[in-house]
């Protein structure tokens, strides 16, 4: 049966993954927080605006380049981890989607 899209729990799945992947540990807890916070509203401001959740598809391609660009602009200091955490956070959130059966492949 699906679940319903919890944020807060999408952000403690996804946050637990990072920290299990370590990748990161090296940029302090707050920036990372205030990071991983952005990137969740991007994604989510990106639903919004391509009508996902009115049925519109998500092109896993141009929500890259909106999360992306928009992280690189905002954070310009860890320019060089932008792509690698855009990433990370799509495949983990993804996991999360799974994992309560959010996700139709068709």
């Amino acid at each position: 049966m699906e679940e319903l899209f919890d944020g807060r729990a999408a952000r403690e799945f996804i946050a637990e993954k990072f920290q299990a992947q370590g990748d990161f540990s090296i940029i302090d807890d707050e920036t990372f927080e205030k990071m991983l916070t952005r990137v969740q509203a991007l994604d989510r401001a990106y639903m919004e605006q391509s009508g996902v959740d009115d049925g519109g598809v998500y092109d896993d391609d141009a929500a890259y380049e909106f999360m992306h660009e928009a992280m690189m602009r905002e954070f310009p200091e860890h320019r060089m981890y932008m792509m690698r955490l855009v990433e990370d956070y799509m495949e983990y959130n993804e996991a999360y989607l799974e994992s309560i059966g959010a996700i139709d492949w068709e």
